[in-house]
């Protein structure tokens, strides 16, 4: 199966799990992104570039990153960080901010600003971001 990855994305993604400090800041800087925490091989990054992740995120398995995302804090020190589950899609240019929690198969859309939590299978856009849609899923 191939890699839905670039090269780049590959390369950051890798730096995020098992390079040393100076290659992880190097391969950054070059792709002007600062992601502080470690996303799972089975994260997408679509356009690796301008892409900020605080330290504290979470981010599930299958999610898909867009370009000039920021995942960060909504005041300095904050002790927790955001949340997103499996199969989330986040576009370009979307900003979330503080402890929120990104339900399982949620798409956030292209330069929203998301201040509360978005429920599972759900697309939300805007600033402040709000439902627009509200998908049904089937019980197992």
């Amino acid at each position: 199966m191939r890699n839905a990855n670039p090269l780049t994305s590959r390369l950051l993604i890798w730096s995020t799990r098992r390079a040393p400090w100076s290659i992880r800041r190097v391969v950054g800087l070059v792709l002007g992104s600062d992601i502080a925490c470690a996303l799972p091989k089975s994260t997408i990054l679509g356009h690796p570039y301008g892409i900020v992740i605080h330290s504290r995120t979470r981010v599930g398995e299958n999610v898909t990153i867009m370009q000039n995302v920021t995942i960060g804090e909504r005041r300095p020190g904050e002790t927790a960080g955001a949340t997103i589950g499996d199969g989330t899609v986040i576009g370009a240019g979307a900003i979330l901010l503080g402890p929120v929690q990104i339900g399982v198969g949620a798409t956030v859309g292209a330069g929203s600003v998301v201040l509360e939590d978005v429920p599972p299978h759900s697309t939300v856009a805007g600033n402040p971001a709000r439902v627009v849609r509200s998908a049904e899923v089937p019980s197992p």
